[in-house]
């Protein structure tokens, strides 16, 4: 046996002793494995695993582990099928324009992005640019979500200038509007890595979430989703979606594409963004809306005021039922095996992969607001 060999070898030794003491802990060491990609890169000299989920904190055993099991989880982690945690439940259109001290009262959980598109004059572009890497520089959007609407490929001059200038540490992703197709997105991914180069950043850092405005682009909306591995996210644009069709906004009119736009995200494992409610006034039918996007399976939804902000924020978080139920499954699955009884009910994998997925996005907010 090669060296590596032997030491992945006493290494799984390691972690089948720990786990036959604590046969209880194998379901949450696996919910903190999947709350984190670092989490598979822990040694026993880097980041006690308490540290990256709080939820482990209680874990019996856990310092015998740290000391001589830990190095164990250099090993490759199981593929339950759930897939890597992104927290985009509500993201807010921010005007360049806000108070610092007020970005930074802002919730946490909140995504912000900052418009260079449909709400910018032509003439005001340059100078919201020139904003907008005022508020970066001031620091105020660090260990934040934060992304930035570009201009499209339908507006290419603007476009480029956006990439040029906006890119920065602090920004985590592009909300590219108007795009039409996979060409569109891989062009973007080649001006946007040139882009990082020039500025010093690591390839991949700047992800992206395409905008589906035009019904060229929802045909299309599979190869988009793999256009580029930076993407994230799908959301569909309504608005400019019925104006091509020539076409009411109207729930007839825009079911289907958008239930491409979401099948295409959910298919390749991206989220999927609801589309903007545009009565600002209306704030109980903002919330049943995306309580009924929610049950259809998107992931959150744009807010293009605070009290959308906030309730935005109540409909795609889990209640403390959904956390609790998730909790029981995962515990009645390790106690009975991978198909077991839980109020009279069959669970198995495809319940427990729901459970660890609820429960790796709790993980991720805790350390979050740590």
């Amino acid at each position: 046996m090669s060296r590596a060999g032997q030491v992945h070898y006493s290494r799984t030794r390691k972690l089948i002793s720990y786990f036959k003491k604590h046969p209880r802990s194998l379901s949450t060491i696996l919910i903190g494995l999947l709350t984190s990609r670092a989490a598979r890169r822990l040694g026993p000299d880097q980041t006690p695993i308490e540290e990256i989920n709080p939820m482990l904190r209680n874990t019996p055993g856990l310092a015998e582990l740290r000391t001589s099991a830990l190095s164990a989880l250099t090993l490759p982690v199981p593929d339950l099928g759930v897939e890597e945690v992104r927290l985009l439940k509500c993201l807010f259109f921010l005007r360049a324009d806000t108070e610092i001290e007020r970005i930074r009262r802002m919730p946490r959980g909140v995504t912000l992005v900052l418009d260079l598109e449909d709400s910018v004059a032509a003439e005001q572009k340059e100078r919201q640019r020139s904003r907008i890497a005022r508020l970066f520089r001031s620091g105020v959007f660090r260990r934040r979500h934060t992304l930035v609407r570009i201009n499209g490929p339908d507006n290419p001059d603007e476009m480029r200038a956006d990439l040029a200038h906006c890119l920065h540490p602090d920004l985590d992703g592009l909300l590219l509007a108007m795009v039409d197709s996979a060409g569109d997105i891989e062009e973007i991914d080649q001006l946007v890595g040139r882009s990082e180069r020039a500025r010093g950043l690591e390839h991949g850092h700047t992800s992206f979430v395409p905008l589906l405005e035009r019904p060229g682009a929802v045909l299309q909306a599979s190869a988009i989703a793999v256009a580029s591995p930076r993407n994230v996210a799908l959301s569909f644009g309504h608005i400019d979606f019925c104006l091509e069709l020539n076409a009411e906004p109207c729930e007839e009119a825009v079911r289907v594409p958008r239930s491409m736009v979401l099948m295409a995200a959910k298919a390749h494992k991206l989220d999927a963004i609801a589309p903007t409610f545009l009565d600002l006034d209306d704030l109980d039918g903002f919330e049943r809306e995306n309580r009924r996007m929610k049950r259809l399976g998107f992931d959150g939804c744009f807010a293009l005021t605070p009290r959308q902000q906030e309730k935005a924020l109540e409909v795609y978080s889990y209640t403390r039922e959904e956390i609790a139920h998730s909790r029981r499954v995962v515990k009645a699955i390790q106690e009975q095996g991978p198909i077991a009884k839980l109020d009279g009910k069959m669970i198995g994998p495809p319940m427990l992969k729901r459970a660890l997925k609820i429960l790796a996005d709790i993980g991720k907010e805790l350390r979050e607001a740590a």
